[in-house]
């Protein structure tokens, strides 16, 4: 039996913080804010959705490979 442990990444306060701060100023800064954040809203959205695919094709090729 093969085991798959899932251990996704952790992240802290800090390291999120870190990495939204640059984004913000760039919110903040634009000429129209509401749209920009829209914008970085759904090109979040759209990379949540495009590695939710990719992970459901990799189980789905796991589980074809493992299971039958």
């Amino acid at each position: 039996m093969n085991r798959v442990t899932l251990n996704p990444m952790r992240t802290n306060d800090g390291n999120l913080a870190r990495a939204i701060e640059p984004l913000a100023s760039y919110i903040c800064a634009a000429e129209r804010p509401k749209a920009a954040l829209l914008s970085a809203l759904a090109a979040l959205r759209g990379e949540i959705e495009a590695t939710n695919r990719a992970a459901l094709a990799h189980f789905g090729d796991f589980s074809e490979n493992h299971w039958s």
